[in-house]
């Protein structure tokens, strides 16, 4: 469908003209980075701090963060820290940060579940012109021993869970050049062993020490280019690399993260001055779920972003549960969900929420959609804004997304890059660009994109051309209206024969058939083509359904070689990494071990 619809009152042209225009927030600018001229927003904060302050000040008390308590207390025991309280929580963890020895451009790790002093913790490091250090807290041990001795951070902050889980290495790591081990919370619950490997932190800083991190003692240096975060890869396969990111890299979601939606607004005819004016008095407070780990830079930089800019407050969940997002849903009044697709799908298809409830804004990334949810989202909640973003950690979160009637009307693509970004198709072999329409290589470049993966020039050069795009791993193309479309991970392409099969095209035909819930489409070993299409799904609430079923339900909407010889119905959710998207190696060897048993008796 074409994007110059009656729905819309301006181009996106137009649109982008209004945002970027001289005196705009949203101005852009041209720099010099590496040797070549970049487009970067004009008004990008000058460091972390000088952004996050303020806007904590400012939202005064209003709620900030509804977060779980720490074990031993029951699951429905929480606490909720306003906007100034968590400024002045960041006030003192940072002096007392400051008497441990931290200083500018010193790495602090913290590795935590979900809760209001994971975000104190990271505040701090930042207030000190720190390097922040989010950590996979749901990774296996030795994967954890391992990011913190590659990253070798000065200290390490933790949740009284991970200080369980670390106590044991304290010794190795130490060996390895890291840094102390702090608890914010009290082990007293715990063995001698780990009260005495791991520290509990009880920040009671003086006021002369307080005063000292008001008046930015130790930040005179700080500019965009110094460092600001690492995080993580995801880490499916291997171990994780650390993605290292300066203040401007990072710093761009503070005005990137706001671009899209307004975007969406002006297209349908909304005026900008309506768009930003304040809401009136008595409007209730935002509430956002987050069932995502602050961890992830989807997480930790654009939902905090968007919880910042809008004064909304933050619901956090321990663990994902569609039971319990309906409970915290209700009970918090939440109208914004975040994270990725499955999680809207989930409360689509939930029997329990209430009929009546409605949302203003469902936004997701971080994993293909099915084409049918944007329709079937708006047909229930025909108000609802919804929001596609796509990003990576390499990319500090958003470099395209698409919003509002335009993703509706694609809802198979995810949108135009942000103005500060581009992105660009070129063949997998000769790295020659390709012409509108043709599948091959998505290479990203951009004010967003990382510095480098820390300590690994060969992982870095591997990635990284000479004229600074980014290989983002994925397939797809572009449009003639400059609209992405992701075709597949390369390395999850399928290949039947030498004839490539996305694994997208099986999913979003299986994904028409309502009893489906999740969808993940894998090769299996072919002793004749090399590979066939195996799939792994899992079932809607109160469905059932035969393997067989499922595959004459599917095979009309497939051509030949993408119909799956093999269909495993998974009786409950499938494997999900730590960041809610679906691991297919993990896929792949279940449905790959099925197939081994069933393969002497199928058809090939």
């Amino acid at each position: 469908m074409s994007t110059s619809s009656s729905k819309f009152k301006r181009t996106r042209a137009e649109c982008e003209a209004i945002l970027t225009a001289p005196g705009m927030p949203w101005e852009l600018d041209e720099v010099v980075l590496n040797g070549r001229r970049q487009k970067v927003w004009k008004n990008t904060p000058p460091y972390y701090r000088s952004w996050v302050e303020p806007l904590l000040k400012s939202g005064g008390d209003k709620a900030f963060i509804s977060s779980p308590l720490p074990p031993p207390a029951n699951a429905e025991d929480r606490e909720v820290v306003t906007f100034l309280q968590m400024h002045q929580r960041t006030l003192r963890m940072a002096a007392w940060l400051r008497t441990q020895g931290i200083r500018q451009g010193d790495r602090v790790a913290v590795a935590a579940n979900n809760c209001a002093e994971w975000l104190m913790s990271s505040f701090a490091i930042h207030y000190l012109g720190g390097v922040a250090v989010a950590v996979n807290s749901h990774m296996i041990i030795d994967s954890m021993v391992y990011c913190l001795s590659h990253v070798k951070p000065k200290l390490v902050l933790v949740d009284e869970g991970v200080a369980k889980e670390l106590a044991p290495k304290v010794k190795e790591l130490k060996g390895n050049g890291v840094g102390p081990i702090w608890c914010w919370s009290s082990l007293d619950h715990h063995p001698a062993s780990v009260r005495q490997a791991i520290g509990v932190a009880v920040p009671n800083p003086s006021k002369a020490q307080i005063d000292e991190i008001i008046a930015g003692v130790g930040l005179e240096g700080i500019n965009l280019d110094s460092p600001c975060t690492i995080y993580f890869t995801s880490g499916t396969t291997g171990y994780p690399k650390a993605v290292l990111s300066n203040q401007r890299q990072n710093l761009h979601n503070a005005l990137s993260g706001t671009f899209t939606p307004l975007r969406a607004g002006l297209r349908v005819g909304a005026e900008l001055k309506d768009l930003l004016a304040a809401k009136p008095e008595g409007t209730p407070q935002s509430a956002i779920l987050l069932p995502i780990p602050l961890f992830h830079c989807t997480g930790g930089q654009s939902w905090v972003t968007r919880s910042l800019s809008g004064e909304a407050m933050l619901v956090f969940m321990r663990r994902w549960s569609v039971p319990e997002a309906i409970r915290l849903i209700v009970k918090h009044n939440i109208n914004i969900v975040g994270g990725v697709p499955s999680i809207s799908a989930a409360l689509y298809q939930s029997p329990d929420l209430p009929k009546d409830y409605v949302f203003d804004t469902m936004s997701y990334g971080g994993a293909p959609p099915p084409d049918s949810l944007a329709g079937n989202l708006k047909k229930r909640w025909p108000n609802l804004l919804l929001v596609h973003g796509y990003g990576m950690t390499e990319t500090n979160a958003v470099h395209n997304a698409l919003a509002g009637q335009d993703y509706v009307d694609h809802p198979d693509s995810v949108g135009w890059v942000v103005p500060v970004c581009e992105v660009k198709i070129v063949h997998p072999d000769t790295r020659e660009e390709l012409p509108t329409g043709e599948v091959g290589i998505i290479m990203l470049r951009g004010q967003n994109v990382m510095s480098r993966y820390l300590d690994d020039p060969e992982a870095t050069a591997k990635v990284f051309d000479k004229d600074g795009w980014l290989d983002s791993g994925d397939v797809g193309c572009v449009d003639e209206e400059e609209l992405l479309y992701i075709r597949d991970r390369s390395k999850d392409l399928i290949i039947r024969g030498g004839e490539n099969i996305a694994s997208l095209e099986v999913e979003n035909a299986l994904y028409r058939d309502d009893r489906i819930a999740e969808a993940a489409a894998v090769p299996v070993p072919c002793p004749i083509m090399g590979e066939r299409v195996g799939a792994m799904v899992s079932l809607a609430p109160g469905c059932t359904a035969s393997a067989e079923s499922i595959m004459s339900e599917a095979f009309p909407r497939l051509r030949h070689a993408a119909r799956p010889v093999i269909v495993v119905v998974h009786h409950e959710e499938l494997p999900r990494n730590a960041n809610g998207k679906i691991v297919k190696t993990d896929v792949k060897k279940m449905v790959g071990e099925k197939w081994k048993k069933e393969q002497p008796r199928a058809k090939l």
